[in-house]
């Protein structure tokens, strides 16, 4: 009883667990909205280097898609190796850089490399540029990440991860919109200003710092544990995660040369690559509000056969409709093996910055190999044969997705079997 007296008097004086919990809470709401803010500004710029670049390229700089495709390839592999080892650099140095200073230098290197793009009539600055903003774009997006879900319950990292989600794929769609008027280069309004953008939003980052704790915080919610099959849904979105963006990294260098054979508007051509990325949206938002599809195969296996087939119908049927339809399909197919593959990576790792690193880096590779895939199948001749080398990637990367639903189901059988038995 005594010991029940003295936990309820010491909640109830200033300073007390209850007030400490409430500090934390309105501290974790000011962070979240700083993060979202930052996730929406360098969502922007992530929606011009990853999905409109290619429009760049070609417009601004008269590139091939080969010499697209190649440029693709390089950031991809500069993505991926700088997300894999961002985490350990974090962990390395944070007695003396904690993660809001490491993103404030991320910002400022932005800040500086966003100006090249107008250095000279060549492409110098562009591939630079280019190379900077993926490195500072893979370091940034894991610690992003575990200030996302760190230290949340199930229910909490669900819908944190669907918010964050929402705003980030929102804005890489938004960008394409943004960039449609841009496609008519005229004067000042061309191609170039899309990427020199990265500066004022970058400054504009920093300022959404102040509202951002020094590190990713430690929730009084303690992170419950994942259902053990979990661990088996993670092994599997772990390959189709790189495989979705094999097909993204395959696509979006194309995207440009594929609607310039319908003879479009150069204003219509990046909202209407836009439709796969705001399909995407949707299929997110109503992920981060219904639960059925936890720990389900089925939904991997959904998102796997609506990507497959939306990109072959938009890089083989060259009609306006179907791209569209085809379009939607990817976009929907993707959004679901995105959001589960991430749902489940910070609910089995934990929400910190290795967990969102691996994410990220498995990202990075599916742009070297989709690039690297559709780039050979261009220079075979392009449409079939790009479908035929994409699918079949996808056929090898299907084996080892398969393997851990394979074990799964072996373990519920021998479970049944023993208590059956």
């Amino acid at each position: 009883m005594s010991n029940d007296l003295l936990q309820k008097d010491t909640n109830s004086l200033p300073g007390g667990i209850q007030d400490r919990h409430q500090i934390v809470d309105r501290i974790t709401h000011r962070g979240s909205l700083g993060i979202l803010g930052i996730t929406f500004l360098n969502s922007l710029a992530t929606g011009v280097l990853w999905n409109g670049l290619g429009f760049i390229t070609a417009r601004e700089f008269q590139y091939s898609a080969s010499q697209t495709y190649t440029l693709y390839i390089v950031t991809g592999v500069v993505y991926a190796f700088s997300a894999l080892y961002c985490g350990r650099l974090v962990r390395r140095f944070e007695r003396r850089v904690n993660a809001r200073k490491v993103m404030m230098i991320l910002f400022l290197i932005q800040v500086l490399v966003a100006p090249l793009i107008y250095v000279g009539s060549s492409s110098i600055g562009l591939i630079i540029l280019a190379i900077v903003t993926s490195f500072t774009g893979a370091c940034l997006w894991p610690i992003i990440e575990s200030y996302v879900a760190a230290g949340r319950n199930a229910q909490q990292t669900r819908k944190a991860i669907g918010q964050w989600c929402i705003v980030w794929m929102t804005s890489v769609s938004v960008a394409l919109f943004l960039m449609a008027p841009l496609q008519q280069n005229e004067g000042w309004m061309n191609p170039r200003l899309a990427l020199f953008a990265i500066l004022p939003m970058s400054l504009l980052s920093m300022a959404c710092l102040w509202f951002v704790p020094s590190h990713p915080g430690h929730h009084h919610a303690q992170p419950e544990d994942a259902p053990a099959d979990y661990k088996s849904h993670l092994k599997s979105a772990r390959f189709l995660l790189p495989t979705s963006y094999l097909l993204v990294g395959a696509l979006s260098p194309l995207m440009p040369y594929l609607l310039d054979r319908l003879k479009l508007e150069s204003t219509s051509e990046t909202p209407l690559t836009a439709v796969w990325l705001s399909t995407r949206v949707v299929i997110v938002a109503l992920m981060a509000h219904i639960t059925f599809w936890h720990g389900r195969w089925s939904t991997l296996l959904a998102g796997s056969a609506l990507l497959a087939g939306g990109f072959a119908i938009v890089v083989t049927i060259p009609s306006v409709p179907f791209i569209v339809i085809g379009l939607v399909l990817f976009g929907a197919g993707h959004g679901i093996i995105y959001y589960a593959a991430l749902y489940y990576a910070l609910r089995v790792g934990s929400a910190g910055i290795e967990a969102g690193g691996i994410h990220e880096a498995l990202i990075g590779l599916g742009y070297v190999v989709g690039p690297a895939a559709g780039l050979c199948g261009y220079l075979l001749g392009g449409g079939g044969w790009t479908v035929a080398i994409v699918w079949g990637l996808l056929a090898i990367a299907a084996i080892p997705a398969v393997l851990p639903y394979l074990n799964s189901w072996r373990q519920k059988q021998k479970l049944v079997s023993s208590n059956t038995n």
